[in-house]
């Protein structure tokens, strides 16, 4: 794989959702120092100024960082995790979606579920599925054991 490649893979998968984008700015950060004078706003944005030798043309290249994603809303005692919105998902698309959820005790893997199709009722069936009937299954049995992995209401859930 080379430099570039390697550079874009990961970008891409570092976390990044809105609102938790220290992940993906960290590396954006370590990519950009070579290039320039580095600063960040108040609002998180990481800008890099290099100087040219000419006074015209100015090019500015910009871009996001931030991804769509979900936070954890809900632990339930069974162990599984209600999330929400983080940006604009279509439900359709969220079963079986696998996830990261971003702890303070590091990376969470996940899969999105839903309750099955065959213990809906009949006009349920026939819709897209619902978010109240999703949930992010972590493998726990418990909400103990969900809290002991260090998942925490808020944290943020990625794709």
């Amino acid at each position: 794989m080379d430099d570039i490649e390697s550079m874009l893979k990961e970008l891409t998968e570092a976390g990044g959702v809105s609102g938790y984008e220290e992940e993906a700015r960290g590396l954006m950060r370590r990519y950009m120092a070579p290039l320039g004078e580095l600063s960040q706003d108040k609002l998180g944005s990481l800008i890099c100024r290099k100087q040219g030798s000419a006074p015209a043309p100015r090019i500015m290249l910009a871009g996001h960082v931030d991804e769509i994603g979900f936070m954890v809303k809900l632990i339930t005692k069974e162990g599984f995790i209600h999330f929400t919105n983080l940006g604009g998902w279509p439900n359709q698309h969220l079963p079986a979606q696998r996830v990261m959820i971003q702890t303070h005790k590091g990376k969470v893997p996940g899969v999105i579920g839903a309750i099955p199709p065959h213990v809906l009722p009949e006009e349920e069936r026939k819709k897209p599925p619902e978010r109240k009937n999703m949930f992010i299954d972590v493998g726990a049995t418990s909400i103990e054991e969900v809290v002991e992995a260090g998942v925490r209401i808020g944290d943020a859930v990625v794709p």
